[in-house]
């Protein structure tokens, strides 16, 4: 066999297997979602059984997704709440986070001297009138070795619950200023859901939160999507909050949602709903209703899928790592 014929032969293989390798199709690039994670805040007041009894309802009304609950430990600071009550409300395949309001009782347990002021609802001295006051304590009034101390009591007590804490969180008020991250950071949380759109707090007809929160997240708005703070914290925007939100916002938010789906169907889009323990009696049915006319739209329900704040966080952090 001369060289001639050898080489002629070497090619036609190398033609032959090229050949076989571009008739092979490429993989498919994966179909996005629409990832909704449902949260509740339990703010520390007392969680009375008219309210677990909503929530009870709300449950059945949502079926099997899952509830991230952001609890205040001040609930068990105060002797307000029992662990058991509140674990009494949290089902398998819900995520249990810290959510943080600055009660005096829970600075106490800390090793804080709990301030006195000022209140982020009026923006003076006046706090509410409580037997335990400091709920609407603005949580950058504290330093972060403060902040940090108040998150490691907050996981202490909430793990009596007999539920895995998460390193989820959210800040009360939605106050998760640099200090609160800095905190969150230090702790090794590795997602916050605090981060809103200020004009959603428009109907409390007072300016002086929307204000702060205006300053606190400037671009954020209903359709944000996940985003990197830092130490490689995943920022959770929340879409709508129910207590402030009408039954077409909602139903907006997550048309909005489709429509971003569509224009870049391999990827994924995230939708954080928000409600109150406190408020659920009033406001819940904003949040079924809007979800029971989506439900009626195949094609975009066909897309949606229920997970904690913890999965979705996960999720995109895959995403904005470029993976």
């Amino acid at each position: 066999m001369t060289v001639r014929i050898v080489r002629a032969i070497v090619c036609l293989v190398a033609i032959s297997v090229a050949s076989c390798s571009r008739a092979t199709p490429p993989a498919a690039a994966p179909a996005g979602r629409i990832i909704v994670a449902l949260t509740i805040d339990w703010e520390g007041a007392e969680a009375t059984s008219e309210e677990l009894a909503t929530l009870s309802k709300l449950r059945t009304a949502l079926g099997a997704a899952p509830l991230t609950h952001f609890v205040s430990a001040a609930y068990l600071t105060a002797n307000r709440t029992t662990a058991t009550t509140i674990a009494g409300a949290i089902r398998p395949g819900d995520e249990l986070a810290v959510h943080l309001h600055a009660w005096h009782s829970l600075a106490r347990a800390s090793g804080i001297e709990p301030r006195l002021s000022p209140s982020f609802l009026t923006g003076t001295d006046q706090l509410l009138k409580l037997d335990d006051p400091g709920f609407d304590v603005d949580l950058d009034t504290y330093e972060v070795a403060e902040l940090r101390a108040m998150l490691r009591t907050s996981r202490r007590l909430l793990e009596q619950i007999g539920v895995p804490v998460s390193r989820s969180f959210r800040a009360g008020a939605y106050l998760a200023t640099p200090k609160v991250l800095l905190a969150l950071g230090a702790e090794g949380y590795r997602a916050d859901s605090s981060a809103v759109d200020p004009h959603l707090l428009d109907e409390l007809g007072d300016s002086v939160l929307p204000d702060r929160l205006a300053q606190l997240w400037p671009r954020v708005l209903a359709a944000t999507q996940p985003y990197f703070m830092q130490d490689q914290l995943v920022e959770m925007p929340i879409a709508a909050v129910a207590d402030y939100s009408e039954v077409e916002e909602i139903v907006g938010v997550l048309e909005q949602a489709y429509a971003s789906l569509q224009k870049q169907p391999n990827r994924d889009v995230f939708v954080v709903l928000a409600f109150h323990l406190e408020t659920a009696d009033e406001f819940t049915a904003r949040l079924t209703t809007a979800l029971s006319r989506v439900g009626t739209r195949k094609q975009l329900t066909d897309k949606l899928i229920y997970m904690t704040i913890e999965d979705a966080a996960e999720v995109a952090r895959l995403w904005l790592a470029g993976k």
